[in-house]
C-alpha cells in the first residue's frame, strides 16, 4: 500500500508539473531568457498554443526556417521589398495593438525627419525596396528648378541645408546662390573683374561648366573666322561694346596688304566690301564691279591688275582697244589695222569668245561657197 500511494503522489507531483509546464508554454509568462535586441518579451495570448508553430525544438529564439505566414491572405495588409524582409518584431511589439499604428501610414511607424514639410506620404519619394528616394529627379521636374545635367547629379543635401532636419525647403535658385565661388576664382577670364553678369546660364549650361557659350549680338553675328575667343576682340575693357567697323580690328591687316597695295590705291576699310569672313586671301576676294563696265565671260575672271595697272587702281579707259591695242594690231586674219577694222571689239567679238561670229552686210548677203571664204578673199 506504501508503495502505491508513493506511486499516486509521483504521479500527482509529475501531471502538475506537466501541467505547469503547458501553462507556461502557451502564457510565456515566466521568467524567459531574451536577447535584448529582440525588444521585449511579446505577449503570445493570441498566438497557437503549439510553440513548434515558430519555433525549432533545439533553440528557443530561432524561428523555422521553414515558417512561412501569408501576412496579406491573413492581415489584409500585403508586405512587400523591406517590409516583407523585416523581422515580425519590428511591428509586432510592446508599443500595443499594431493595427492602431497601420491605420496612421507610414507615420504610424516611421518617424518623420522632414518635420512634416512634404507632407504625411512617404511613398511620395520613397520605395519599400529601398530607403533612398526612387524619384527625386523626376519630381524635381515639376519644381521652380528642374534638375538637368550636372545639377542632377549633386546630392540633395548640397543645396537643401540642414542635414540634421532633412529640411527641404524651397532655396534661392539664382546661380550665383551656389556658384558664388565659382565666379570669384575664374582666371581665364576674370568674371568680376570684367563685371561679367551673374547669371550663369546665359554663357554655361548645367550639362558642362567649360564649354561656355554666349549669344553675340545679331549686330555682329560671329561667323566664319569671326568665330574666336572672346578675348581677341575684347581684351582690354572688359566686355563692353565694341565698334564694328572692320578697320577697328583689321588696321594692321589693311596697311600691310601690298597686292594690291590698299593704302596706295585709297580702297575703302570697309574690308567685307570684298572679304568675307570665311577667308581673308586676295583670291577669294569679291568687288562688285561698276555697272559702267559690266564683268561679263573672260572679263569677269581677269585679274584685277591686267586692267589696273597702277598702283592706286585708277579707272582705266572702258572702250575695247585700251586692253587689246595689242591683239587688234597683231590680228592678221583678218589684217585689222590695214583693212580699217573699227577698235569697237564688240561689233564683232563677244567676252565669252575671241572666234568672230560676224552678220555679212544685207548688201552682200553670203550664200553658198561664198560662205566658206575666207574674209581675205
Amino acid at each position: 500500500m506504501a508503495t502505491t500511494g508513493r506511486q499516486t503522489a509521483f504521479l500527482a507531483i509529475a501531471f502538475v508539473a506537466f501541467l505547469l509546464a503547458l501553462v507556461s508554454c502557451v502564457s510565456f509568462r515566466g521568467p524567459q531568457s531574451w536577447p535584448i535586441d529582440y525588444g521585449p518579451v511579446i505577449p503570445h495570448d493570441t498566438f497557437p498554443a503549439d510553440c513548434s508553430t515558430c519555433h525549432v525544438s533545439s533553440s528557443w529564439h530561432e524561428i523555422r526556417s521553414d515558417f512561412a505566414f501569408d501576412h496579406g491572405a491573413r492581415t489584409g495588409l500585403v508586405l512587400e521589398g523591406a517590409h516583407a524582409r523585416a523581422r515580425c518584431l519590428f511591428c509586432h511589439n510592446d508599443r500595443g495593438d499594431v493595427a492602431v499604428f497601420a491605420s496612421r501610414g507610414c507615420r504610424g511607424c516611421h518617424e518623420d525627419p522632414h518635420r512634416g514639410q512634404l507632407g504625411d506620404s512617404c511613398r511620395d519619394c520613397h520605395g519599400e525596396e529601398n530607403w533612398v528616394p526612387r524619384n527625386e529627379i523626376i519630381e524635381h521636374l515639376a519644381t521652380r528648378f528642374p534638375l538637368v545635367g550636372g545639377h542632377a547629379a549633386v546630392p540633395c543635401l548640397a543645396c537643401h541645408e540642414g542635414a540634421t532636419a532633412q529640411n527641404f525647403t524651397r532655396v534661392e535658385i539664382e546661380c550665383q546662390a551656389c556658384h558664388r565661388g565659382e565666379i570669384s576664382r575664374s582666371t581665364v577670364l576674370d568674371h568680376v573683374a570684367n563685371g561679367l553678369d551673374t547669371d550663369c546660364q546665359r554663357c554655361h549650361t548645367p550639362t558642362s561648366w567649360s564649354d561656355a557659350t554666349f549669344a553675340h549680338p545679331t549686330s555682329f553675328p560671329l561667323t566664319a573666322s569671326h568665330a574666336i575667343a572672346c578675348r581677341s576682340c575684347h581684351s582690354t575693357d572688359g566686355f563692353v561694346g565694341l565698334s564694328d567697323d572692320c578697320a577697328a580690328c583689321h588696321q594692321s591687316e589693311f596697311e600691310a596688304t601690298v597686292a594690291p597695295p590698299h593704302v596706295a590705291a585709297e580702297f575703302s576699310t570697309d574690308c567685307q566690301g570684298c572679304h568675307s569672313t570665311g577667308t581673308w586671301s586676295t583670291a577669294a576676294a569679291t568687288f562688285e564691279h561698276p555697272e559702267v563696265f559690266a564683268m561679263t565671260g573672260a572679263h569677269a575672271v581677269a585679274d584685277c591688275a591686267g586692267c589696273h595697272e597702277s598702283s592706286t587702281f585708277d579707272t582705266p579707259g572702258t572702250d575695247c582697244v585700251s586692253c587689246h591695242a595689242a591683239d587688234y594690231a597683231a590680228a592678221t586674219e583678218p589684217a585689222h589695222a590695214a583693212a580699217g577694222i573699227p577698235t569697237t571689239c564688240d561689233d564683232c567679238h563677244t567676252t565669252e569668245s575671241w572666234p568672230v561670229d560676224y552678220e555679212h552686210p544685207a548688201t552682200f548677203p553670203l550664200v553658198g561657197v561664198h560662205t566658206t571664204a575666207s574674209c581675205s578673199s
